[in-house]
Order: structure tokens, then C-alpha cells, then sequence
């Protein structure tokens, strides 16, 4: 009996710090994108075309966090007076991360505590573009 109290006091014990620790996601980013999009035929693009763009440079600046949600401001580095907010969570188990810009959507996983990788995702009338890339904490 003493033996299985043990064991259960053990896992009690064991259990929490299997968990993943909250990762503190406030600070400045920085990433490079690759990018793919399709633009249909439209009067400003006459021809439906399939475009590339790889290592779009991204900044990420996290303001806030409380608990599992967090906000801030993303801006491209081709246009910097481009600045959306967005707004993200961590998913339960503190890695995955969902968030949403001004008109676009994004996912990803934490790496490590100085990194993330985080994808992009964009559909509208005009066409659609998805995008990935990893960003480090400066």
C-alpha cells in the first residue's frame, strides 16, 4: 500500500511539470516570409497569375499579454507605414499560437523561447495568398 501511495504522490508531482510553462510572447520580433498568391482576373490585373515572393521581411511587436491572449502590431519591411494590429492566443497546451491581423489570418507554434514560426493565410474576392516563415525575438 505504501509502495502504490508513493507512486501516485510521484506522479502528482510529476504531472505539472510536464506541462508546457507559459511562454512570455511580449517584445520585438523579427521574420522573413515566403509567400504565394493567386490574383484572379480583374480589372486592374487583367490576367489570373500565380506570384512568389520569398523573404519578405515581417516585424512583429508584441505590447501586451495577459494570460494566454496577447496584442500588438505587425509591419511589413517592403512597406513600414503598413501597420495592422493583431490580436492572438495561445492554444491550451502554450505552443500553438492563433491570431488574426486587420484582414488576414495567421497560426503557428512556439520553438523555443526566442523563437516562433508562424504562417499566414488571406482569401478575398481579388484572390488569395499563403505565406510561412520563422521569427526570432530581438
Amino acid at each position: 500500500m505504501r509502495k502504490i501511495l508513493a507512486l501516485v504522490l510521484l506522479l502528482a508531482l510529476c504531472i505539472p511539470a510536464m506541462a508546457t510553462e507559459l511562454p512570455d510572447m511580449t517584445g520585438k520580433w523579427s521574420g522573413v516570409m515566403d509567400f504565394v498568391g493567386y490574383d484572379k482576373n480583374t480589372a486592374w490585373l487583367p490576367n489570373e497569375t500565380v506570384s512568389f515572393w520569398p523573404g519578405e521581411e515581417y516585424n512583429l511587436t508584441i505590447s501586451e499579454q495577459q494570460g494566454r491572449a496577447f496584442s500588438g502590431t505587425m509591419v511589413p519591411g517592403l512597406s513600414p507605414r503598413t501597420v495592422e494590429v493583431v490580436l492572438g492566443v495561445l492554444c491550451a497546451e502554450n505552443e500553438s499560437i492563433t491570431m488574426v491581423d486587420e484582414s488576414a489570418y495567421w497560426w503557428g507554434q512556439v520553438i523555443s523561447p526566442t523563437e516562433i514560426e508562424l504562417n499566414y493565410q488571406k482569401v478575398n474576392m481579388e484572390g488569395m495568398v499563403v505565406g510561412g516563415g520563422i521569427f526570432k525575438k530581438v
